[in-house]
């Protein structure tokens, strides 16, 4: 598989080879909101169990940077807006990405589901290092189309989340204990409203209020036709 081209802000260009791939759920330190979360789910049919938090592995290859990709005809499925820790060269930066997800499938098999599409990943990262000390103060927002309109679909801070030293931890004990290489993605915040939308766009954004950055990122999904 080739190397994710991507960009370090204040450092330059990093190419970076997948090891290994894990997307965190159920990470909210608040067990009301995590329950919510998993009442969204279970709304839609998804029969889940009540663990928390929970790491699904995922094939190394199904991780993109680009802003559109094909997904099957009539799928039902949707993004949600993760804070992603990203390893390499005994370095720990900070990112953004989407859980693009087949929603139809995870009724039959979460673990399996995850596998169908990619997860999203914006090109742009912080090192760690630089936003460590408020890190519960980062904005994490996500936006669809509906009925033709932008609208914002999630937003809270990220100290709603387990602290990433947790996630690490676990991590590190159960299953890898050289991070180099790994991508993990943390978790999601609640849906305003509760209600998933399947829309064809998905925009996301890590804001940064203290130094008035963000990373944003934007991608499209594209339902194959010419099989119908």
């Amino acid at each position: 598989m080739g190397k994710l081209e991507l960009n370090i802000v204040n450092e330059g260009k990093l190419y970076f080879e997948t090891r290994a791939l894990i997307n965190a759920g159920r990470t909210g330190r608040d067990s009301t909101a995590v329950k919510k979360h998993i009442e969204e789910l279970r709304k839609e049919g998804i029969n889940i169990s009540g663990d928390i938090p929970i790491f699904h592995p995922k094939v190394r290859d199904r991780v993109t940077i680009d802003s559109e990709f094909e997904v099957l005809p009539n799928s039902k499925s949707c993004g949600e807006v993760e804070p992603v820790l990203l390893f390499a060269n005994n370095k720990m930066y900070v990112g953004l990405g989407s859980d693009h997800t087949d929603r139809e499938f995870e009724k039959v098999d979460i673990r399996v589901s995850k596998q169908i599409y990619p997860n999203v990943l914006a090109p742009d990262f912080w090192k760690y290092d630089e936003v460590a000390g408020y890190w519960d103060d980062l904005v994490l927002r996500s936006w669809v189309h509906k009925d033709g309109e932008k609208v914002l679909y999630q937003e809270d801070t990220l100290g709603t989340l387990l602290p990433p030293e947790e996630l690490i931890n676990r991590v590190k004990k159960n299953f890898l204990p050289d991070l180099n290489g790994l991508i993990l993605f943390t978790g999601t915040v609640p849906i305003i409203g509760g209600q998933l939308i399947f829309s064809k766009y998905f925009g996301m954004e890590l804001y940064d209020e203290k130094k008035n950055r963000s990373i944003r990122h934007e991608y499209t999904i594209k339902p194959i036709t010419w099989i119908e």
